[in-house]
Formats: C-alpha cells, sequence, structure tokens
C-alpha cells in the first residue's frame, strides 16, 4: 500500500514564504538551497516528532513560529551590545540541551558559515539531528549525546566556544553552570527566557560571578514573528571557570549555586 502524505503543499510554502520573510526583516537574505534547507527542516520534525517526542509544536502552523520564526530572534539585531547576523559570521557555537536542533539548526541553516555543536543527552533526539544534518547537507556541524556536566568538563569543549546557547532547558541558576563553562574569555552566553525573569536573574547573579560572567544584560526580544517576547539573557565572560564547575551529573539541578551561597 502507497504511504499517505499529510503534507498540505499550500501549507508548505505559507510556512517557506513567512520564514523567508521573517530572516529579511534580520538582514539575512536566504537563498534557494537555504529555503529548501528550512521547509525540509520543518516537515522532519512533523514526521518524527512522535517517534522521537521532539517537541510540542505538532502542526506545521506552530512549527513554523514556535520553532523556526521564534528560532531566528537569537539573531535580532536590537542594537547596543547584542549581536547581529554579522557577528556571528566565523563563530563557534554550541548549543546546550538542543532537543529537535532549536535553536542550533535554524541558526546553521540561516548563517552557512556558523560551526556549531549541537549538545543533547537524548539518543533519540541526536539520532533525529544526526538525520537531519546529514539530509540537509550541513557542514561544520557535530552532534553529541553527552551531558553538559560531563562535557563542559572535556578539554575539547572546555572554554572552547565564542558562543553558547540554550532555549529553556532549565532555571538561569542551574544554566549558568550548564553554559558558562563552554564559553571562551571574551565570549557570549545567549539564553531566551519566557516571562518571569526578575527572580531568576537575581537568583542566578551570584552563581554567575562565580562562574566567571560579566552581569548580565537582559533585553525583551519580541521580533520577528507573532509569538510572545523573549526575554533573552546575555552573559560575557571575562574570567576564567573555576576547574570544579560544571560539578556532576545532577548536582546543579538539585543544589545549585545560589542555595549553597545563600
Amino acid at each position: 500500500m502507497a504511504r499517505t502524505s499529510n503534507y498540505n503543499p499550500d501549507g508548505n510554502l505559507i510556512t517557506l514564504n513567512s520564514v523567508v520573510a521573517a530572516a529579511q526583516s534580520l538582514g539575512v537574505d536566504l537563498d534557494a538551497g537555504q529555503q529548501a534547507q528550512f521547509e525540509r527542516f520543518g516537515q522532519l520534525i512533523e514526521l518524527h516528532n512522535k517517534q522521537f517526542n521532539l517537541t510540542g509544536a505538532k502542526t506545521q502552523e506552530r512549527i513554523r513560529d514556535e520553532l523556526l520564526i521564534r528560532s531566528l530572534r537569537i539573531l535580532s539585531p536590537a542594537g547596543g551590545s547584542v549581536p547581529t547576523p554579522e557577528w556571528f559570521a566565523g563563530k563557534r557555537a554550541i548549543d546546550v540541551g538542543t532537543g529537535a536542533g532549536i535553536p542550533g539548526v535554524v541558526m546553521k541553516i540561516a548563517l552557512p558559515e556558523l560551526r556549531i555543536t549541537l549538545l543533547d543527552s537524548t539518543a533519540k533526539k541526536t539520532t533525529f539531528l544526526k538525520e537531519v544534518v546529514e539530509e540537509l547537507k550541513l557542514e561544520s556541524v557535530e552532534v553529541i549525546t553527552n551531558r553538559a556536566e560531563e562535557l563542559g568538563q572535556d578539554p575539547e569543549h572546555r572554554e572552547a566556544y565564542d558562543l553558547v546557547v540554550a532555549r529553556s532547558v532549565a532555571r538561569l541558576p542551574e544554566l549558568a553552570e550548564l553554559t558558562l563553562p563552554f564559553a571562551i574569555i571574551g565570549g557570549t552566553v545567549i539564553l531566551p527566557k519566557s516571562s518571569g525573569l526578575e527572580d531568576e536573574l537575581d537568583a542566578a547573579a551570584a552563581a554567575a560571578e562565580i562562574l566567571g560572567a560579566a552581569p548580565a544584560i537582559t533585553l525583551q526580544v519580541d521580533r520577528p514573528g507573532t509569538s510572545p517576547p523573549d526575554h533573552t539573557v546575555y552573559w560575557m565572560k571575562i574570567s576564567p571557570t573555576p576547574r570544579e564547575f560544571p560539578r556532576r551529573i545532577g548536582v546543579p539541578h538539585r543544589s545549585p549555586l545560589i542555595e549553597q551561597n545563600s
């Protein structure tokens, strides 16, 4: 029996046009190859979501709005100290807890020169990501199945990245310990979060300082797209992370630094 498709070609076209327009609003002009990659990436997420438990976004519309377009906000030129698309060129980045490749794969498609590591502890998700990388013919992408606590102590990855991103995988006191050890001195950690950020920021301030970060810069980023605004945290790494961090697997979650130093 022939396999039937759930895809609506018109819906795919609307999705693609919306992503192209969103990228253009940030100064990123997607060529035909990049457009095809975005279209296929969205299809692969929808196809394999149930099998790999990738994301709560189940429909083409939510994949477009919540995953693809919202991820492009990482590149938003909000001015001042916030990175613009040009700022990312040639950088080495890591996406911690990438899941379905959000935002790491989106960043890579939009900015092909970006060198990126996609890190997730769930093997079925990294299996999916390896398929994505192969099918989309993405170069300079490394997919790793591991915990941030372990990889952050690996000399090949510790303080080796210009840019560290993570999208809502934990509260900020825990995220500080899971992300800052990866950043080089002068590197930047970018963390898009939902609303209610102030309490988390206050709780994470001491941890971030211990781990080598300057005081956080926070900005509300609400474009492109119609998704709720992201309250984005930017930490610049200004001093080395002490050797004992990150601690063993699970410790940053069970006993964040704020609790030990309060």
